[in-house]
C-alpha cells in the first residue's frame, strides 16, 4: 500500500511539471540573458579601472587573435581555390572565361560592399555609445585587439 500512494504523489508532481512546461515561455529565457549581459556590463562599469582595462584588454586580445586566425584561414582557402583554378584552366581541364568572372567578382564584391556599409553604421554607432559609457573598457579592448594581431 506504501507503493501505492507513493506512485499517486509521484503522478501528480509530473502533471504538474507537464503544465509547468506547457506555460513555459522562451522569451523568458532571452530576457534573462539581456538582463545578464547587462548586469554584468553594468558592473563591470563601476569596477575599479585596472579591472575595466585588463578585462577590456583580454577581450580585445581573443577577438584580435581570432579574426586574424580566420583572417588567414579564409585568405587560405581563397587563394588556394583560385591558384587550382589557374592550374586547371593551363593545363586544359576547364575553360574560364576571366573576362566575365572578373566583371561578376566585381559587381559582388560593389553589393557587399553596400550592404557591410549599412550594418556596420549601426555597428560603429553602437560601438561609439558603449565606448562613450565605458571608456576604460573600450580602451583596454582596443589595446588588446592589436596585440591580440600582433600575436597570432
Amino acid at each position: 500500500m506504501a507503493e501505492g500512494g507513493g506512485s499517486g504523489s509521484d503522478e501528480r508532481a509530473e502533471i504538474a511539471i507537464i503544465r509547468d512546461l506547457k506555460d513555459f515561455d522562451l522569451s523568458d529565457l532571452r530576457d534573462e540573458g539581456n538582463g545578464l549581459v547587462e548586469r554584468v556590463l553594468g558592473d563591470l562599469s563601476k569596477a575599479p579601472a585596472p579591472k575595466q582595462m585588463a578585462v577590456g584588454g583580454m577581450t580585445g586580445w581573443l577577438a584580435g587573435y581570432t579574426t586574424m586566425k580566420l583572417g588567414k584561414m579564409a585568405a587560405t582557402a581563397i587563394g588556394g581555390t583560385l591558384l587550382v583554378l589557374q592550374i586547371a584552366h593551363h593545363k586544359g581541364y576547364i575553360k574560364v572565361n576571366w573576362d566575365k568572372m572578373t566583371n561578376d567578382s566585381t559587381s559582388m564584391a560593389d553589393k557587399l560592399k553596400k550592404k557591410l556599409h549599412i550594418k556596420s553604421k549601426t555597428g560603429m554607432q553602437k560601438f561609439q555609445d558603449f565606448a562613450s559609457k565605458n571608456i576604460y573598457v573600450a580602451g583596454g579592448f582596443t589595446g588588446g585587439f592589436f596585440l591580440g594581431i600582433a600575436s597570432s
